[in-house]
């Protein structure tokens, strides 16, 4: 099987297309996992490659120097997409927006520590610390039911 990944701007959604002579078993199975699958994965770049992120394994989404990354449990991303564009799509997984530049992950938080005043010190399973801004406080506390 030959495959082929084309960047254009002009398409907001990813579209797969198979170019083949006949209908085959391999033919199925690639259409039912990228169907099974097309909301489990995050296109991703370091460097000059693209990777496939699973959302499950991302710690954290922010932007630093304009630029949108994803945190993991290997290593730090960048993603060509926008901060609200991400919320939208990882909302069913579990992210949540905690500042004007940051989702988290609410899989993989160990705990949030409320003692800070005016705000909420959110420590991930890794353990590293962000802050959900005073802004988001309520939104935060409404999700988790507090």
């Amino acid at each position: 099987m030959d495959f082929e990944i084309k960047i254009d701007e002009n398409f907001k959604l990813p579209k797969a297309v198979v170019y083949t002579d006949k209908l085959t078993e391999e033919v199925l199975r690639l259409k039912s996992f990228v169907l099974e699958n097309s909301d489990n994965i995050l296109l991703a770049y370091l460097g000059e490659k693209i990777k496939i992120l699973n959302p499950s394994k991302i710690y954290r989404i922010y932007t630093e120097d304009s630029k949108v990354f994803a945190e993991s449990i290997d290593e730090k991303f960048q993603i060509k997409k926008r901060i609200y564009q991400l919320e939208d799509d990882l909302k069913l997984k579990k992210f949540v927006r905690i500042s004007n530049s940051e989702l988290i992950n609410l899989n993989l938080v160990d705990s949030f520590d409320l003692s800070y005043s005016g705000t909420i010190s959110v420590i991930m399973k890794n353990k590293s610390r962000t802050f959900v801004s005073r802004r988001y406080v309520r939104k935060i506390k409404e999700t988790l039911g507090i």
